[in-house]
């Protein structure tokens, strides 16, 4: 019996609230104030590592399990590995401010023990805490239904009034707390998130694209709410696997607060925790387990994304309709759909394959699946520039799935977002305004709507709005690349050469291999004049076996006034056409480059004829001598270039009536 109570007690609730100051080593302990003061320091933690601390003091050098830490600390509300590492992590760099007053010893596959330095120590003993009770089993079925009769509904109606104004209650204290007076940390908006990839629980390595995709959908359904800002895919996964605490993720992240949690899938069931974490003081604001049949799976989905988004925005929002989602999606079929968005994310030809196979199947069984039609689009429009023999049919099925998935779901950004872009491939050029003024409308923070603009404003010839748009992108995906990569072209077309520059040697101080950022600082080198520097950027670029090298190599030619030698790089593009060189108006503009204006008009007109977009030429600073040319101008009274201008010239208007905003 006292056994059971010493363990009982070991795994007793730390309140902090009530916890007295006590002693470890040389350090003074006060868990009211969350503060670590050695004899030179003074160390404020987050209140689990507190939390952690004072169980561990508690155990007075007993070993506390994994299982002991989440019913003392976590309230039971089960956590990934990665949760307890982390905070594991940042309790031994608060013990090494304190000047090592005390150690956190890993019992490998047994959990923790306090060590303290030899100094008189006073810990607390935690008697007086009431006893747990007992973590259900992770994957227990739910308790079965009570009776229903006509007796019961009252009070039914009653409890469901009661839990609707509880939440109310507890989403406006959750959104109090994030309010910037009460943080301690540099944030951003009053409702930024960031959606950390859940741990694996299933003890099976191979099932990690199950939790990575059930992260990555929550995040697609919290930013389809435009009333939140969320950090995009790629920044928020960079902290997979890494011990760092919240507060740091947040700052890094500019948000406010994170969600976290993880999925433990074994057969049919699933088990899935998730709690949503003030970033500035490390209380949760929310959390919940769910334990379900995995057909239910888009459910809890909905679930966790509107419960973190009523405690970030104190409003009640609605689920998303029926129409565009399914209430059940068989097992075999979600895991194919998450199988496909893992290809899908690893953008390669390989990947656009495979995930091709994939949601392929998923549109074949669950043809009602909005989000499955959807991604299926984008795969298929990956796909489609891979399997030349097959590229026209497997483009047309790109198209019909992002029809479908828009009739199913007019809200599905993806599907609208590919829908837009078909259309600009197309040469539909209001068709693609209205869709992505839609996209506009109903979310100017999400990625993909940022993405598909920045696309949309490069095509109609506003490299500025192109920019601007990718901007704002950065502070949704900050620890991304991607952004300043896109940016990249567009400084080059606004011949903004120190901005390039500056932005591609950003880039590869990181990643020295980036191939792109190595050919636009080549060519921004060349372009702006230093040849000496931008011979050396393209001899890396052949070192690399970058197809660019030559096109870099020939802007220093032209710059340095080797006309033969920059004509010759031209005539090679000629001979390589269109095998091995496909573009017809990059051969144009190298005529361009050389003065050569009726060579150049050949290629123009060759590239209008193959639907190459050659539109912005009526904007490049680089071409205002040849725009005066008589067969230019010809060639601008062609239909489908009248089209584009009339478009270019309506979208003008609209961005000075509302001052120039993307």
């Amino acid at each position: 019996m006292n056994e059971r109570f010493a363990r009982a007690n070991l795994r007793a609730r730390v309140d902090l609230a009530h916890e007295p100051d006590f002693a470890l080593g040389r350090a003074q302990i006060r868990p009211t104030r969350r503060e670590i003061v050695g004899e030179v320091s003074r160390e404020t933690v987050e209140p689990r590592v507190m939390r952690a601390l004072v169980a561990l003091a508690r155990a007075k050098g007993e070993i506390l399990s994994r299982d002991d830490l989440i019913e003392s600390c976590w309230d039971s509300v089960v956590v990934g590995e990665e949760a307890i590492n982390r905070c594991m992590g940042r309790l031994r760099k608060a013990a090494a401010a304190s000047g090592d007053a005390f150690l956190i010893e890993t019992v490998p596959r047994v959990g923790y023990r306090l060590k303290t330095t030899g100094i008189a120590t006073s810990a607390p003993d935690g008697e007086g805490s009431a006893r747990p009770e007992p973590e259900p089993s992770a994957l227990a079925p739910p308790p079965p239904p009570a009776p229903s009769s006509w007796r019961s509904r009252a009070p039914v109606r009653s409890a469901i009034a009661i839990v609707v104004v509880l939440t109310l209650v507890v989403a406006g204290f959750g959104w109090w707390r994030l309010r910037p007076e009460t943080m301690k940390m540099p944030v951003g908006p009053a409702a930024s998130v960031a959606v950390l990839p859940f741990v694996n629980l299933s003890g099976n390595p191979a099932k990690e694209y199950f939790s990575d995709g059930f992260s990555e959908e929550l995040l697609n359904d919290l930013s389809n709410d435009s009333r939140l800002r969320v950090a995009a895919r790629t920044s928020a996964f960079a902290f997979k696997g890494r011990n760092e605490d919240v507060e740091a993720i947040a700052q890094a992240l500019r948000v406010r607060a994170v969600v976290e949690g993880s999925v433990r899938e074994a057969g049919d069931r699933v088990r899935i925790t998730a709690q949503l974490i003030n970033a500035g003081n490390g209380y949760s604001i929310w959390s919940a387990s769910y334990d379900r049949n995995l057909a239910d799976i888009l459910s809890v989905q909905n679930e966790v994304a509107r419960a973190v988004a009523v405690a970030l925005t104190h409003k009640i929002i609605p689920a998303r309709p029926s129409a565009a989602r399914p209430g059940t999606i068989a097992p075999a079929v979600y895991r194919l759909f998450l199988q496909g968005r893992w290809q899908l994310d690893l953008i390669s030809p390989d990947g656009y394959a495979r995930a091709y196979g994939l949601l392929k199947q998923v549109t074949a069984r669950e043809p009602h699946f909005a989000d499955g039609l959807a991604a299926f689009s984008r795969a298929a429009w990956g796909y489609s520039g891979i399997d030349s023999l097959h590229a026209d049919a497997i483009a047309a099925e790109a198209k019909d799935a992002a029809a479908k998935a828009l009739l199913l779901d007019p809200r599905n950004i993806e599907a609208r977002e590919m829908r837009g872009l078909f259309k600009l491939d197309e040469w539909d050029w209001s068709g693609a305004s209205a869709d992505f003024d839609i996209l506009r409308t109903q979310n100017p923070n999400h990625m993909r709507v940022l993405a598909g603009l920045h696309l949309y404003y490069e095509n109609m010839g506003f490299p500025d709005e192109a920019v601007e748009t990718m901007r704002r992108a950065e502070a949704l995906d900050p620890l991304s690349d991607t952004p300043k990569s896109l940016m990249l072209q567009d400084l080059r077309a606004l011949n903004r050469y120190d901005e390039e520059i500056g932005m591609a040697r950003g880039i590869l101080a990181h990643r020295p291999d980036d191939d792109f950022a190595l050919y636009t600082l080549c060519n921004g080198l060349a372009w702006s004049g230093r040849t000496q520097r931008a011979r050396e950027a393209a001899k890396r670029l052949y070192q690399v076996k970058n197809t660019g090298a030559q096109n870099c190599e020939y802007g220093i030619d032209v710059n340095a006034g080797d006309i033969p030698a920059a004509r010759k790089i031209v005539e090679s593009w000629i001979a390589g056409f269109p095998d091995t060189f496909p573009e017809a108006r990059t051969i144009a503009s190298g005529y361009v480059g050389l003065n050569d204006f009726d060579k150049a008009s050949d290629w123009y007109e060759r590239a209008y004829e193959r639907h190459e977009n050659i539109f912005t030429v009526a904007y490049s600073v680089d071409a205002v001598k040849y725009r005066v040319t008589a067969r230019w101008k010809a060639l601008t009274q062609k239909p489908r270039f009248k089209a584009w201008q009339a478009e270019h010239d309506r979208i003008s208007a609209e961005l000075a009536a509302r001052g120039g905003a993307p």
